[in-house]
């Protein structure tokens, strides 16, 4: 795949024999998580991180690419995705944005999602991954997904940030 001049290898992240392996870890390791997490944690303690006001945000700008906002839908029973940057076309093969969760996983991956998702709103903390994608034995793409529960521009409905950051991209 090729966009914006850069080459991705041909890597079908929906294939059905793909294989989602997902570790959950104590804290983001990766530096463009920790950088989330720590503007993150660094907004909470003061008023909160509210979407429209700490994001899109000159502080986050690096990571900005790698950044996906979810509102949940139907009482937690979807997710729909207001905005989306460029690094997730990567994992799903095309702009994301508009889309619900349970359109662009099959069941079972679908209802794994859902359920981490509800547990970042319900339980107001964050939820960080260690993911990688395996066919015939052999890794495909190996990322860190960071969750993070945030207030809406209205401030009182809980949204998902998230953040997908590769291993193989230096920042």
């Amino acid at each position: 795949m090729q966009a914006l001049g850069l080459v991705w290898g041909d890597v079908d992240a929906l294939a059905p024999d793909m294989v989602e392996k997902r570790t959950r870890i104590p804290e983001p390791l990766h530096f463009g998580a920790r950088l989330l997490f720590d503007n993150w944690r660094k907004r909470r303690s003061d008023d909160g991180f509210v979407v429209g006001r700490d994001v899109p945000s000159r502080a986050l700008s690096p990571v900005l690419r790698n950044l996906v906002l979810y509102e949940p839908v139907d009482g937690r029973r979807d997710f729909a995705v207001r905005l989306a940057g460029s690094a997730l076309i990567r994992r799903f093969g095309c702009d994301i944005t508009g889309l619900k969760l349970s359109e662009l996983f099959d069941h079972e991956s679908f209802e794994c999602h859902r359920a981490a998702m509800s547990e970042i709103v319900t339980t107001d903390t964050p939820n960080a991954l260690d993911v990688k994608l395996t066919a015939k034995g052999r890794t495909q793409l190996h990322f860190e997904v960071l969750g993070l529960p945030v207030l809406a521009a209205d401030r009182a409905a809980v949204w998902v940030l998230g953040g997908l950051f590769y291993h193989d991209w230096a920042k």
